[in-house]
């Protein structure tokens, strides 16, 4: 076997009988490869069986297309409404939100109030650093 005629059943082993599938380069090669007796031998026997494979392979079932008689009891079927269905309770984690968020604003409220006092008689309010011992005192019993 001749370096022709291997590479010439490498070809049509990886590319088939069908020279559009062959590389461009290959197909301009192709008259040269088909002078040779063995290789136009190999050459009608893979169209041969190329020819037997595809109508082995053919697809023979008519295309499944609905009739139009079904198509318009199909289009008489009525859609349902789809009605949006609230939920009737507060999720638990909406109702903690709202709760932390309205002890914040209370603290916020709350905490401002200093702000917006009249200091200016400053003889009326001292600040009395002992308020805390005087209540730890009471609360253990030793200043009554």
């Amino acid at each position: 076997m001749t370096v022709l005629n291997k590479t010439f059943s490498v070809l049509v082993a990886r590319y088939g009988g069908n020279s559009a599938q062959w590389p461009a380069v290959f197909r301009w090669l192709l008259p040269v490869f088909l002078t040779v007796d063995s290789c136009s031998s190999l050459w009608a026997e893979t169209q041969a069986e190329e020819r037997k494979l595809s109508a082995l392979y053919r697809d023979e079932f008519p295309t499944l297309e609905p009739s139009d008689a079904f198509r318009a009891r199909l289009s008489t079927i009525a859609v349902p409404r789809r009605q949006v269905v609230k939920e009737a309770f507060m999720p638990v984690w909406r109702l903690s939100f709202a709760t932390a968020m309205a002890s914040a604003l209370l603290g916020v409220v709350l905490g401002a109030g200093g702000y917006f006092a009249d200091y200016s008689e400053s003889d009326i309010y001292s600040f009395d650093a002992t308020a805390s011992y005087e209540v730890s005192n009471w609360i253990a019993g030793t200043d009554l």
